[in-house]
């Protein structure tokens, strides 16, 4: 290598070590990354995906905040252990929904069991 050079620090092969396992013969997964030949999702599903989930991440962010204030003047015991589990009720289906945007029905019921959990937390979030 010479002082041009650059070097290279991203993989653009697979890598041999973890080979891409396929699913066995008559058994549908439903959370997984997209294989090689998988088609793509639309470009309206995408964007519907992302903006549901961006809806829920800056509720999440808006309730945090609000959290980090009500915090410093003085919550009770309760209210950040609350606060955690609802977050975490709401933030695993949400991430799961894209890991399965190839599905046609389970992205959506899984932003929509994401949802209810944020509620509750905005709820929470604004009771002291």
């Amino acid at each position: 290598m010479t002082a041009v050079e650059q070097a290279r620090t991203t993989r653009t092969a697979a890598s041999g070590n973890a080979p891409a396992r396929p699913a066995p013969a008559g058994e549908p997964t439903a959370f997984r990354f997209p294989a090689p030949d998988d088609p793509a999702p639309s470009a309206r599903r995408m964007l519907a995906m992302a903006l549901a989930g961006a809806v829920l991440g800056l509720t999440g962010v808006g309730v945090g905040l609000y959290a980090v204030i009500t915090v410093f003047s003085g919550a009770p015991t309760w209210y950040l252990p609350v606060l955690g589990v609802l977050t975490l009720l709401s933030v695993v289906p949400a991430a799961a929904a894209y890991l399965a945007i190839h599905q046609r029905t389970l992205p959506w019921l899984l932003m929509a069991v994401a949802t209810p959990p944020m509620l509750a937390a905005v709820v929470v979030a604004l009771a002291p």
